[in-house]
């Protein structure tokens, strides 16, 4: 991990997902270059810090076992119900499409208490620079 640290210095921490099987699961997307975007509550975008393009994000899996590391390359702020069917692919989750999309991020927000069709969320488009 100091060899990441010295090679990223200013990398954030990535842990996909709520639950450990979600958690390895989109690892594996990301790792494989299934999943090649990723969204967020605006809120969570605030409360958790700034990201910003070109940054660097070190993945771990459910073990804490870093599995690699992502380049932001670009950011989208909108609201929920505008998600495109080109964003929704580049998640890489299920059948890729708009309504899988739709139905498992209501679900997550839900959980995380900050759903509403109108909710702003911030998506990354991000590539792998290092698998680990």
């Amino acid at each position: 991990m100091e060899s990441l640290e010295n090679t990223y210095p200013k990398a954030g921490r990535w842990v996909f997902g709520d639950s450990p099987e979600m958690n390895d699961e989109l690892a594996e997307l990301v790792t494989n270059g299934t999943k090649t975007a990723t969204t967020c509550s605006f809120d969570s975008y605030c409360k958790y810090g700034p990201v910003i393009i070109g940054s660097h994000n070190v993945v771990f899996d459910s073990r804490d076992t870093p599995v690699c590391v992502t380049r932001i390359m670009t950011m989208h702020l909108m609201k929920f119900s505008e998600m495109t069917e080109e964003l929704a692919w580049k998640e890489g989750e299920g059948d890729r499409s708009l309504n899988k999309w739709k139905h498992a991020h209501h679900n997550f927000f839900t959980r995380e208490g900050t759903f509403s069709p109108d909710m702003e969320i911030v998506v990354f488009e991000f590539s792998v620079i290092e698998r680990l």
